[in-house]
């Protein structure tokens, strides 16, 4: 692994030490522009406004800076929930010495946010956002990646692939999403599925004390829970998680994920007849006191407080969540011990993977430093920067098998499986993935001492089906259609909740016909035509 010398951004350089650096892999902060940028002839058009690498975007006088000082960027991450609002720990502080940079960090504080800035144009140097790709990736707004790249970053290599997958309208490509993953990527015997797997964890000290009835099926599944109800009267039998990890974990083993296909249509999860049988199925769980109906209300607080109260059988979020609950346990000095069902529960179980990555990571035209920013960008798509933020220090948190995958230290893991948000806020990890890919993200899950969450992670994966032109689907936020998907998804988001919770299942059963001819009036019908349309279209390029 190429490292750079730790002192990049130190002072006392001598001009050998100047020229070492110009010519190494980063080069962010350090060359003067007329060293490191390119000629124009690679440049279909040239990025306006490019300042050079010492001066500011603010088309006042240039801003000295000198290698002593790291250059910082400011990041608005449009993400509410995102695990962390500075850049600190010692992944970071990593990151700094290696580039030269350091991040000033801006958490959204609600989706309204975004759309606001772009309206007033009061925009960061970058913006890291899973949305509003239509409004983000324009020349208005945006540098576009190839501009920059052809400027500034000759060796930055993108695939072909992830350009088309990411190519805008007029040709350009404003970012690549992180986490893209190919089915092929997947022959990787190490790979896996990502860590964010939607999991069912249950008490195995309970199971014991059931008598260890067989789990193969929902069914099973539904009769310990009874059971459970029975003999422990004053238990939780099923807990859900606030971030509707279960909706996506029962609707994969009725075989509903994502958009329906069918007769050559792209339809709404709504137009798919198995949806009815996960709300039935539910819904029965409901009626016979499985789930509790204020747990549709729970904060993210509330449920880590149940999970880790010792009082829920059975629990679903991630794959972590074992280990988390069983940390707790200890803690409190209880002797519970929860484990994770690995088995599929379902002939039905699939899993689609419909993304052609997740989050952007946009250089705004306000952006004081893109030349800066795009030297970042190439050196967190780089092998050595995507180990970096995805695994941790090389030496340090991990080093490589023998056989090929990252083993980890083991406090550092301790920690990851005690409490993943605490041990994000730590050290940084998987914080500032801008770059990751999704082959290295996941590989950092690999963990033979783990035997139970590799083969959920494995079943996971092997029910996994690849369609990653239902992204294009999506349509632009300004049109009609974006608004009543808007609607759609919003109106499911209100009444399902009503369909599971129905007093009867001739109940439950109107409540989900109420619920699709509702959608049906939003304009469901004109909705799917043009992502059918879109569908085709995109079908034939390919």
């Amino acid at each position: 692994m190429m490292m750079i010398a730790g002192g990049f951004m130190r002072g006392g350089k001598t001009l050998l030490a100047i020229i070492l650096l110009c010519a190494g892999v980063i080069q962010i902060t350090a060359c003067k522009r007329t060293e490191d940028v390119p000629p124009a002839k690679v440049v279909n058009e040239l990025p306006v406004g490019v300042p050079p690498t010492t001066s500011t975007n603010t088309g006042n006088a240039a801003t000295s800076i000198t290698n002593d000082t790291p250059i910082t960027l400011t990041v608005y991450v449009d993400m509410p929930w995102f695990l962390v609002d500075s850049f600190t720990g010692p992944i970071p502080e990593e990151l700094t010495k290696r580039t030269g940079v350091k991040l000033n960090i801006i958490r959204s504080k609600d989706t309204n946010e975004l759309p606001a800035m772009l309206a007033r144009g009061d925009l960061p140097d970058i913006i890291y956002s899973d949305r509003l790709a239509d409004r983000l990736a324009t020349k208005e707004t945006s540098y576009a990646w190839d501009l920059l790249m052809n400027a500034y970053t000759p060796k930055f290599v993108v695939s072909d692939e992830e350009k088309r997958l990411n190519a805008s309208s007029d040709g350009h490509f404003y970012t690549i999403r992180n986490f893209y993953q190919r089915e092929v990527d997947m022959f990787n015997p190490y790979t896996l599925a990502g860590p964010d797997t939607a999991a069912l964890t249950i008490r195995d000290d309970m199971m014991k004390q059931l008598g260890n009835p067989p789990l193969h099926t929902l069914a099973d599944l539904e009769q310990i829970l009874l059971g459970v109800k029975a003999k422990y009267p004053g238990n939780i039998p099923l807990l859900l998680d606030e971030k509707s990890q279960w909706s996506k974990y029962f609707k994969e083993r009725f075989g509903v994920e994502g958009l329906y296909q069918h007769d050559g249509k792209v339809q709404s999860q709504l137009r798919n007849p198995k949806l009815l049988d996960y709300y039935l199925f539910l819904n029965r769980l409901y009626r016979e006191g499985l789930i509790l109906p204020e747990n549709f209300t729970f904060s993210h607080d509330q449920y880590i407080e149940k999970r880790d109260s010792g009082l829920a059988f059975g629990f679903i979020r991630n794959v972590y969540d074992a280990s988390a609950a069983n940390s707790a346990y200890k803690a409190a000095g209880m002797s519970a011990h929860a484990k994770l069902v690995t088995s599929p529960l379902s002939n039905s179980f699939v899993h689609v993977s419909a993304a052609i990555g997740w989050a952007g990571t946009y250089v705004t035209k306000k952006s004081h430093y893109p030349d800066v920013a795009i030297r970042l960008l190439q050196y967190l798509r780089s092998e050595e920067g995507q180990r970096l933020m995805a695994w941790g220090i090389e030496g340090v948190h991990w080093h490589m098998s023998e056989d090929g995958y990252p083993v980890f230290e083991e406090q550092f893991l301790k920690e990851k499986y005690a409490n993943y948000d605490q041990w994000v806020q730590k050290y940084g990890v998987m914080a500032w993935a801008f770059g990751v890919h999704g082959n290295t993200a996941n590989q950092a899950a690999y963990d033979p001492n783990q035997p139970e969450m590799m083969e959920a992670l494995r079943v996971e994966k092997e029910h996994t089906v690849y369609e990653p032109l239902l992204a294009s689907v999506n349509p632009p936020s300004d049109t009609q259609e974006a608004g009543i998907a808007g609607d759609v998804e919003a109106l499911i988001s209100g009444e399902q909740t009503k369909v599971i919770l129905a007093d009867t299942q001739e109940a439950c059963v109107e409540q989900f016909n109420l619920m699709v001819s509702k959608a049906e009036a939003l304009g469901l019908s004109k909705l799917e035509n043009w992502m059918s349309n879109k569908y085709a279209a995109v079908s034939q390029k390919k």
